[in-house]
C-alpha cells in the first residue's frame, strides 16, 4: 500500500514520530497534532480498502 501512494508511508512515519513521543511521555493522545495524523491515516486506509 505504501509503495502505491507515498503520502501513507508519510503518515506511518508521523504515526511512527508519534508512537515514540508518547512513550518517552513527551505527549498525550489528547494533543491535537497526535488526534490529527491518526485521523487523516485512518481516513487514507479507508479509501485504500473501498
Amino acid at each position: 500500500m505504501t509503495k502505491e501512494d507515498p503520502a501513507i508511508q508519510i503518515l506511518l512515519d508521523q504515526t511512527e514520530e508519534l508512537y515514540s513521543s508518547l512513550l518517552r511521555s513527551e505527549t498525550t493522545l489528547a494533543n491535537t497534532t497526535c488526534t490529527e495524523i491518526l485521523i487523516t491515516l485512518k481516513t487514507a486506509i479507508e479509501k485504500k480498502k473501498h
